[in-house]
């Protein structure tokens, strides 16, 4: 039943209006009366009514003042304007207030009758459309997860303009720091030191490399985590101190290892543009996974522990066939064959990149730098960098291409 509540100084013409809403017997109750506009406040505030009839002249507040005030407490309220000023002037504040229907006195049944049918149906619909959206906001926050994952299977493979994603990335509440890198991590084997482990299910062990992710990038928000078409998992995240950023991925790679026995690669590049670079990154990122995991298992151990010491200044050849368990030769064989460089050719790169990481944070000082990245004579790391990169250390920082 609609709630009718009739705002107007005089009571004759209260019972009047009472007498036709209860005539015209429509599914309608008058729940309250007011002979002045702060009064019909305080009676609209306790009733929340459907529809009021409001006269305009009226002492302390008058009506036009109060349906200017009412508005801010009813929200889908149906006005209906009752007074005996026929003038221009009253009827535009009206229509400017937006009120339903501007009706003279005296009001007869029938034209009651008719503007009552009218404000009954426009409630009816106004109310289908708002339990219609309320619907499909539930559904769309039901499916929110899916519909996210498949804008960024989209995104990441360049098939979205920029004025889409802009769109999209509000739509589906996806935040971004302005600043942000990409991740890409990707389950390589299931061995440790050449010996299978046990067969993982695939669903099983994505779902849990996103969790053990998803619990070490709580401390990187705004974030975005998904899987793309080949399983790897992928992350946006903020990247606002470079050496902190570069560390979490080794924190990523270990955690998933220990926790679930797999060998995990893991790549990552900063974002320059977050609409239009994001796609050309993944791909550089995917490529160089892509191009790991067809490494054998004695390859990406070697890389792997080469990358967990690089910071020792006598880590040989020598220390990681040990570690590996075959011969120097051999090992260093298939390193050549594999990733196309010697030992100390891929030690040395993997010197430079943490090197440049780190210079990153400008209060890290370049000697220090060296001593980090296994050099402890800083004229030998200068030539070394030079030699690699094409400036001396100095000179790259101050060009600010560690980014």
């Amino acid at each position: 039943m609609l709630k009718v509540v009739i705002i107007d100084d005089e009571p004759k013409i209260r019972r009047g209006l009472k007498s036709l809403v209860e005539k015209v017997r429509l599914d309608m109750e008058v729940v309250g009366e007011a002979e002045d506009g702060e009064m019909a406040l305080e009676v609209a505030s306790k009733t929340l009514p459907d529809i009021l009839l409001v006269d305009i002249c009226m002492p302390f507040l008058n009506g036009l003042q109060f349906i200017e005030q009412v508005n801010s407490i009813l929200q889908d309220c149906i006005i209906i304007v009752i007074t005996g000023h026929d003038e221009f002037s009253y009827a535009h504040k009206a229509i400017k207030l937006q009120v339903f229907d501007y009706l003279l006195k005296p009001v007869f049944e029938d034209q009651l009758e008719n503007v009552l049918k009218r404000a009954e149906q426009q409630l009816l619909n106004s109310r289908l459309q708002n339990h219609y959206l309320n619907w499909t906001n539930q559904e769309t926050k039901k499916h929110l997860p899916l519909l996210r994952e498949a804008f960024c299977k989209d995104w990441v493979n360049g098939q979205l303009s920029e004025e889409y994603i802009r769109s999209q990335l509000a739509f589906l509440e996806l935040d971004l720091s302005p600043v942000s890198g990409m991740i890409a991590l990707k389950v390589a084997g299931q061995y440790t030191r050449g010996q299978l482990l046990k067969d993982w299910e695939r669903e099983l062990l994505v779902f849990s490399i996103e969790n053990i992710c998803v619990e070490l990038l709580e401390q990187w928000q705004p974030y975005i985590i998904f899987h793309d078409r080949a399983d790897n998992l992928i992350a946006i995240t903020p990247l606002l101190n470079p050496s902190d950023w570069y560390e979490l991925s080794d924190a990523l790679q270990q955690v998933i290892e220990q926790h679930l026995e797999q060998v995990v690669i893991v790549a990552q590049r900063p974002l320059v543009d977050l609409l239009s670079g994001v796609s050309s990154v993944y791909h550089e990122l995917t490529l160089e996974l892509n191009r790991k995991v067809s490494y054998t298992p004695a390859v990406l151990l070697s890389q792997k522990h080469i990358e967990a010491n690089y910071y020792k200044e006598d880590f040989s050849l020598q220390n990681l066939a040990e570690i590996i368990k075959i011969s120097p030769t051999y090992l260093s064989r298939l390193l050549k064959n594999e990733i196309g460089v010697s030992f100390v050719e891929y030690l040395t790169q993997v010197r430079i990149e943490k090197a440049i990481q780190m210079m990153g944070d400008p209060t890290i000082k370049l000697y220090e730098v060296a001593e980090k990245v296994g050099y402890s004579n800083q004229h030998y790391f200068s030539n070394t960098f030079k030699k690699v990169v094409g400036l001396s250390p100095a000179e790259y920082r101050k060009k600010g291409n560690w980014r």
